[in-house]
């Protein structure tokens, strides 16, 4: 974190001087209640716990700093939406996806997972969808209407084959490039899968292929590895090969055996995809905490005077 004006934070030196008033006036024998009557005077006396006499002190020398460092203007880096990025969704509808192991089933639980992905992303961001199966479909262009995507995943139908290398192929197509054929802003692909690439372009070189132009591929398992044995091959995906795309291109790769894990995949994917990093003034927000802090020490001071 910086500061615009980092002159200002000498005076936070000014802090320990207010310290060493306040602990000259109490060690003086500040009373803590205001004695309006004399012969009720030894009330006065009565002892209340160390902490909750100089709590409301304490406070209120915490807001003071807050309330400098937010002068000084503090900077931070955050992250904000990036207009030009663009995310490629890529859903297997081979035969498989029919199966039931995932409740309602395969297809349904990744539909819903993607629309709420899509749902959740920014305002402004591109997004496009394809399928693959025995082929490979363009079913939206990259557009910025997420709705007409959300309503063209409830639309998708299963095929037979799996052809995740078509997949990746198909998505990269869908990206605007420049004359060096690189993409002309961030570019996503996430791929779902729940079997082995048995048709097209082999996958590894689709990779490749998306890593040299600059596409990040981000990947998700459906259903249970090969490497489980708990279902029969022809309906576990090919976990080595989905993580392998992911690492050639620089993406994450994430299994998912139910369809809590399948949303809390793509649930991950959104706070990574189409977002930059962006260094902005924050001052607004210490100065709101500072203004909190010195109403709650306000707030305890008055509770804790007493008028005898």
């Amino acid at each position: 974190m910086g500061f615009q004006t980092p002159q200002l934070l000498l005076l936070l030196l000014l802090l320990p001087l207010l310290v060493w008033v306040y602990q000259s006036r109490y060690g003086r024998g500040a009373a803590s209640a205001y004695v309006l009557y004399p012969n009720l005077a030894p009330l006065a006396q009565v002892r209340e716990p160390s902490w909750r006499r100089h709590l409301g002190a304490w406070l209120y020398l915490l807001a003071l700093g807050l309330g400098i460092v937010a002068l000084a203007k503090p900077q931070a880096t955050v992250l904000i939406p990036d207009n030009l990025a663009g995310v490629m969704i890529a859903i297997d509808v081979s035969g498989s996806m029919r199966v039931s192991d995932i409740e309602p089933s395969r297809i349904e639980a990744a539909k819903k997972a993607a629309q709420s992905f899509v749902q959740a992303l920014p305002q402004g961001v591109k997004v496009g969808l394809v399928s693959f199966g025995t082929h490979a479909t363009l079913e939206s262009p990259l557009v910025a209407d997420h709705q007409k995507v959300i309503e063209r995943i409830g639309l998708l139908q299963l095929d037979h084959r799996t052809a995740i290398g078509d997949g990746i192929t198909e998505s990269l197509k869908a990206f605007a490039v420049d004359d060096n054929h690189k993409p002309l802003g961030p570019a996503t692909i996430v791929l779902l899968s729940d079997g082995r690439s048995n048709r097209g372009i082999d996958p590894l070189e689709a990779a490749k292929t998306a890593q040299k132009i600059g596409v990040k591929v981000h990947t998700i398992g459906l259903g249970k590895p090969l490497a489980a044995g708990e279902v029969p091959s022809y309906l576990a995906f090919d976990e080595e090969a989905l993580r392998a795309i992911a690492n050639i291109t620089g993406g994450q790769y994430y299994p998912a055996e139910s369809a809590a894990a399948l949303q809390a995949a793509y649930h991950k994917l959104n706070q990574v995809v189409a977002w930059k990093p962006a260094y902005t003034e924050v001052s607004g927000l210490w100065g709101l905490l500072a203004g909190l802090v010195l109403a709650s020490s306000l707030t305890i001071s008055n509770l804790g005077r007493r008028v005898l």
